[in-house]
């Protein structure tokens, strides 16, 4: 078990200093194309060709999610261990950052193509029209991913259990102290909305991540809540507007 979890630790260690690399190596090698203007949310200093805005945006797209996977393999290797660890103090953890990002990526192509709607050679009309439209969309975006965001953080701060609560002694010794699914001395107790009280909260919380009702009697427990990013995925979609 801890070879395994050695192995697992080093793959991760592996892939964040890769994906470090890349990302350091790539900004210092276009360091004079303007590509770090847009990810400080500065426009380019003159108006880019289309093609050449559209290789910013995707380039900081990937960049941008390549150091949140950092980060998240840096959590990833700080809750390795399967016993004693939060498990959804972790995934909440996990998915403000996936939120945080995905809000920031949604920023990102703004100060670009405002840039590029400025070129008046598609006309001034076309110029006012693009622009007025992409910052409309946008705001929409924004505000919906802010959402999402504010939503991660007020879970992530709050200390109940929003599909059940803590178990007291009295409860657990009335049917217990043997986790129905780990199999073994329960650690933090939870009593879910349907009564039951045979889980740690580790083993619980992850079961909730892929499900939404409780395991020994099917009955629906947890609320619909937003996606949760609980093991370090991202989202494969381009922001490109």
């Amino acid at each position: 078990m801890c070879s395994f979890c050695d192995g697992k630790t080093s793959v991760l260690v592996l892939v964040s200093v890769a994906f470090f690399l890349h990302v350091v190596g790539v900004y210092w090698w276009f360091r004079n194309e303007n590509l770090f203007y847009s990810l400080i949310l500065l426009p380019p200093e003159s108006i880019p060709p289309f093609w050449h805005a559209v290789f910013f945006i995707i380039a900081n797209d990937i960049l941008v999610r390549q150091a949140a996977m950092v980060l998240k393999c840096l959590l990833l290797i700080y809750y390795k261990n399967s016993r004693g660890r939060s498990y959804r103090t972790q995934g909440q953890l996990l998915s403000a950052v996936e939120y945080l990002m995905l809000l920031y990526r949604a920023l990102l192509p703004t100060p670009v193509w405002y840039r590029f709607f400025l070129n008046k050679e598609y006309g001034s009309l076309f110029s006012s029209l693009m622009t007025g439209l992409n910052l409309t969309f946008k705001l929409t975006s924004v505000v919906e991913k802010m959402q999402s965001f504010f939503a991660a953080l007020k879970a992530l701060y709050r200390r109940d259990v929003h599909y059940g609560v803590y178990a007291t002694s009295e409860q657990v010794n009335a049917v217990g102290d043997l986790c129905a699914i780990c199999q073994e001395r329960m650690h933090a107790p939870v009593l879910l909305s349907c009564k039951h009280v045979f889980f740690c909260e580790d083993c619980v919380s992850e079961w909730f991540e892929r499900e939404r009702t409780c395991p020994l009697c099917r009955a629906l427990v947890k609320p619909a809540d937003i996606r949760s990013f609980n093991d370090g995925s991202t989202s494969l979609f381009f922001l490109i507007f």
